[in-house]
Protein backbone atom coordinates (compact mmCIF):
# COMPACT_ATOMS: atom_id res chain seq x y z
CA UNK A 1 0.00 0.00 0.00
CA UNK A 2 2.77 2.42 0.89
CA UNK A 3 5.28 1.59 -1.86
CA UNK A 4 3.17 2.80 -4.84
CA UNK A 5 2.64 6.11 -3.05
CA UNK A 6 6.37 6.43 -2.39
CA UNK A 7 7.58 6.33 -6.00
CA UNK A 8 8.44 10.03 -5.92
CA UNK A 9 10.46 9.60 -2.76
CA UNK A 10 12.34 6.62 -4.17
CA UNK A 11 12.97 8.49 -7.44
CA UNK A 12 14.38 11.49 -5.55
CA UNK A 13 16.52 9.24 -3.40
CA UNK A 14 17.78 7.41 -6.49
CA UNK A 15 18.69 10.64 -8.29
CA UNK A 16 20.50 12.00 -5.25
CA UNK A 17 22.42 8.75 -4.75
CA UNK A 18 23.35 8.61 -8.45
CA UNK A 19 24.56 12.22 -8.54
CA UNK A 20 26.54 11.71 -5.33
CA UNK A 21 28.30 8.63 -6.63
CA UNK A 22 28.87 10.22 -10.05
CA UNK A 23 30.51 13.30 -8.53
CA UNK A 24 32.92 11.56 -6.17
CA UNK A 25 36.43 12.90 -6.56
CA UNK A 26 38.69 12.50 -3.53
CA UNK A 27 38.28 8.80 -2.76
CA UNK A 28 38.76 7.64 -6.39
CA UNK A 29 41.75 9.98 -6.68
CA UNK A 30 43.38 8.37 -3.65
CA UNK A 31 42.50 4.75 -4.46
CA UNK A 32 42.63 4.51 -8.27
CA UNK A 33 46.02 3.36 -9.49
CA UNK A 34 45.34 3.16 -13.23
CA UNK A 35 43.37 5.32 -15.63
CA UNK A 36 40.79 2.60 -16.26
CA UNK A 37 39.38 2.94 -12.75
CA UNK A 38 39.21 6.76 -12.61
CA UNK A 39 35.88 8.52 -12.26
CA UNK A 40 34.87 11.27 -14.65
CA UNK A 41 35.91 14.02 -12.25
CA UNK A 42 39.40 12.58 -11.79
CA UNK A 43 39.78 12.32 -15.56
CA UNK A 44 38.60 15.94 -15.94
CA UNK A 45 41.24 17.08 -13.47
CA UNK A 46 43.96 15.83 -15.84
CA UNK A 47 43.13 18.76 -18.14
CA UNK A 48 44.33 21.13 -15.41
CA UNK A 49 48.08 21.39 -14.94
CA UNK A 50 50.30 23.95 -13.24
CA UNK A 51 51.60 25.18 -16.59
CA UNK A 52 48.46 25.29 -18.70
CA UNK A 53 44.73 24.69 -18.84
CA UNK A 54 43.24 23.14 -21.95
CA UNK A 55 39.93 25.03 -21.70
CA UNK A 56 38.34 23.78 -24.92
CA UNK A 57 38.87 20.10 -24.16
CA UNK A 58 37.96 20.60 -20.49
CA UNK A 59 34.63 22.25 -21.34
CA UNK A 60 33.87 19.65 -24.00
CA UNK A 61 34.62 16.79 -21.61
CA UNK A 62 32.56 18.44 -18.86
CA UNK A 63 29.61 18.85 -21.22
CA UNK A 64 29.82 15.19 -22.23
CA UNK A 65 30.21 14.09 -18.61
CA UNK A 66 26.90 15.62 -17.50
CA UNK A 67 24.89 13.76 -20.14
CA UNK A 68 24.20 10.70 -17.93
CA UNK A 69 22.98 13.01 -15.18
CA UNK A 70 20.64 14.77 -17.59
CA UNK A 71 19.31 11.44 -18.90
CA UNK A 72 18.61 10.15 -15.38
CA UNK A 73 16.92 13.41 -14.40
CA UNK A 74 14.75 13.51 -17.53
CA UNK A 75 13.79 9.87 -17.09
CA UNK A 76 12.73 10.40 -13.47
CA UNK A 77 11.46 13.98 -13.75
CA UNK A 78 7.79 13.00 -13.81
CA UNK A 79 8.16 10.97 -10.61
CA UNK A 80 10.17 13.71 -8.91
CA UNK A 81 7.60 16.39 -9.62
CA UNK A 82 4.74 14.13 -8.56
CA UNK A 83 6.55 13.22 -5.35
CA UNK A 84 7.13 16.85 -4.46
CA UNK A 85 3.51 17.73 -5.26
CA UNK A 86 2.14 14.85 -3.18
CA UNK A 87 4.33 15.46 -0.15
CA UNK A 88 3.76 19.20 -0.04
CA UNK A 89 1.86 20.80 2.81
CA UNK A 90 -1.78 21.20 1.91
CA UNK A 91 -3.79 24.03 3.35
Amino acid sequence: VVVPNSKGFFAALGVIAFVTSWNQFLWPLVIAQDQDSWTVQVALSTFLTAQSIDVVQLFLAAAVSIMPLVVVFVALQRLLVRGVAETGIKA
